[in-house]
């Protein structure tokens, strides 16, 4: 039977714990991943003494915490998006402040090479001024190989980020397992009732482990909660499944992340969190940096060769290489099942077409072969069967095949990455710079016809009878020859070509008029090479010819700057969302003080009461053993 004494004791256990978890969230409420807790009261099962039911007191049912599984999720969703920009916002500005200062100086050197090209033009008999220029190539060469330089030390960094995430992942991963134990022990050991402590701690592991990689997760019926990442397992109840660091199939320098779950990389499903940040920072800032700086290295090495190959130095010898630079990239995947090699050249006509982009060439069943974009996987065209015979021709690029590659091998092509970091300044001589024209036109002195003939302009240097004398004869009014051949139509002012040169003729030549083209041996004072090799520095020759050096370095300059920007951007306002996620959170689950202390007054005027309503029940009790005794006195 209840009685006043059973009552008031339930009541001051029952305010006496609310007290205590009042006091609790009190001294957690600066705690990280503490969700406030509450106690459950339940009024207990009454009693009947025959006549009425009477109510037995108060029963303490539980203690809950004040927590949102979607607060949770967007909170810690947000997080990862906003690791994932702080690392790729890192590495953007780190760039875009490299480029700023290291590109800035290079494009000062490279402005340096051209005017020194000019300063030969002026005066090409000048050993100084050839000297000068050598010594300004130099300058350019060194440029490129410390700004690459540069780029691929922060691709160092990434690895090494990398790695300390890859520890830190299995590290949480593993503190997840251990408490995902403990909360099932516990579970079973209090009938049910999950120890909130441990639950708070496993959801700060995973908010912790959220800012480095993107998590999903899913709770079983025994509490224990599984997590994934990229796809794979992380955590499975008690066991974990530890991430890796292993060499990527073209560049093992570069680290991609596996998992013991499984034997393929994961890295392309990491796209949240610091590491998928590093990831993208790699994949889509320092990478691509790479190749634009070596597609400008590319295009200043081989015009200027081009035309070195187009002029004559001091000694009266067609022009050698100014520059050499590394041969692209072409790496059979590590994945390969048979021991086939790729080569790579770029064509020394396929300027115009040469991108930075980098290429995977996969081998189809049947010997067909495809290609397409590393960077986003879309069909790039091509020509060719990539036999030595038949080239694989992409955009300016031919690549050979050692032999039969087996279906499902492929092959990475990165024409320009190397580029930058192996250009080198390769001609020492002064006399050998190739200032003057290859070779000299010039009209026959006993015409009596009003032709005029230009001096002449190489348009391939390779032409081995570059240097062959070759005289033009008028036949006709409006035809001619060349070295007694077959007549051609002649129209004033029209292009003449022959032997890898091409002259124009104006006026109106006699019949037996000649002109000579010859090679321009005596010129050691013609300007004419060094004039157009000076010229190349606003010459369009990337984009079919529509971008210069300059304009295409420039341009990178400029892109890297507004990729900082936009990153910033997105940054700054991801921030805002991270800041809001955690504000619904700490709204739902945080501890208000203001609120807990009016909690504590309750809970203290409650437990006073109890402790008075415990004191009648004495009093009357010890009046009715009085009156008892009174009785039998």
């Amino acid at each position: 039977m209840s009685d006043i004494f059973q009552i008031s004791v339930s009541a001051l256990q029952a305010f006496q714990q609310a007290i205590n978890v009042t006091s609790n969230n009190v001294a957690n409420a600066n705690t990280p991943g503490y969700d406030k807790e509450s106690i459950n009261l339940q009024e207990a099962l009454p009693q009947s003494n025959g006549v009425a039911t009477v109510g037995s007191g108060v029963a303490v049912e539980g203690i809950s915490r004040a927590y949102s599984q979607t607060a949770a999720n967007q909170n810690n969703a947000s997080q990862a998006s906003l690791g994932q920009l702080n690392a790729l916002q890192s590495y953007s500005s780190q760039i875009d402040n490299l480029f700023g200062t290291t590109i800035g100086g290079l494009s000062t050197a490279v402005q340096g090479y051209y005017s020194a090209w000019q300063t030969v033009a002026n005066d090409p008999t000048s050993t100084a001024a050839r000297q000068a220029l050598l010594n300004q190539a130099q300058s350019v060469a060194s440029s490129f190989q410390n700004a690459s330089g540069q780029l691929n030390a922060l691709n160092g960094d990434i690895n090494q980020q990398i790695s300390t995430d890859v520890q830190q992942v299995n590290s949480i991963s593993s503190a997840i397992a251990t408490l995902n134990n403990q909360i099932t022990q516990s579970t079973a050991q209090n009938g049910g009732q999950a120890p909130n402590e441990l639950l708070d701690q496993r959801d700060q592991q995973v908010a912790n482990l959220s800012k480095i990689v993107g998590v999903s997760t899913t709770t079983d019926s025994n509490g224990a909660l599984n997590v994934f990442v990229g796809g794979q397992p992380l955590v499975l109840q008690g066991q974990t499944y530890q991430l890796k660091t292993v060499g990527n199939q073209y560049n093992a320098s570069q680290l991609e992340i596996g998992t013991s779950a499984s034997t393929a990389t994961i890295s392309s499903a990491i796209t949240s969190g610091d590491l998928g940040g590093l990831l993208a920072a790699r994949n889509q800032v320092v990478n691509p940096a790479l190749s634009q700086l070596g597609q400008v290295a590319t295009t200043l090495a081989q015009t200027a060769n081009t035309q070195q190959a187009q002029g004559l130095d001091l000694h009266g010898a067609l022009g050698t290489a100014l520059f050499s630079t590394g041969s692209p990239l072409a790496t059979a995947s590590s994945l390969n099942s048979d021991n086939v090699t790729a080569s790579a050249t770029i064509n020394s006509n396929g300027l115009g077409s040469l991108t930075a982009d980098s290429y995977v060439i996969t081998a189809k069943a049947g010997g067909t072969l495809s290609v397409s974009n590393a960077s986003d996987g879309s069909s790039v065209s091509f020509t060719g069967a990539g036999t030595a015979a038949n080239p694989l021709v992409v955009n300016g690029v031919s690549i050979v095949l050692s032999g039969t590659p087996a279906a499902g091998d492929q092959f990475l092509i990165q024409p320009t990455a190397q580029a930058a970091s192996t250009i080198k300044s390769v001609l020492s001589d002064p006399t050998k710079v190739a200032a003057a024209g290859a070779v000299i036109a010039t009209a026959g002195t006993s015409n009596t016809g009003s032709g005029q003939i230009t001096s002449g302009t190489v348009l391939d240097g390779t032409n081995p009878n570059l240097l062959t004398p070759a005289t033009i004869t008028f036949t006709g009014a409006n035809t001619y020859s060349i070295n007694g051949g077959a007549n051609q139509a002649y129209t004033a002012g029209s292009n003449i070509a022959a032997n890898g040169w091409q002259v124009q003729i104006s006026g109106t030549p006699a019949v037996g008029d000649t002109f000579s083209v010859a090679s321009n041996t005596a010129g050691t004072g013609d300007n004419r090479n060094a004039i157009i090799a000076g010229d190349q520095q606003t010459t369009g020759v990337l984009n079919s010819g529509t971008i210069s050096v300059t304009g295409a370095l420039s341009g990178l300059i400029t892109g890297l700057g507004s990729q900082a920007q936009q990153i910033n951007t997105a940054q700054a306002a991801q921030t805002q969302v991270a800041n809001q996620a955690q504000t619904s959170l700490q709204s739902t689950s945080g501890v208000n003080l203001d609120e807990e202390a009016a909690s504590l007054l309750q809970w203290q005027q409650s437990y006073q009461a109890a402790a008075q309503a415990l004191a009648i029940g004495n009093s009357l009790f010890t009046t009715l053993i009085n009156s008892v005794n009174g009785t039998f006195t």
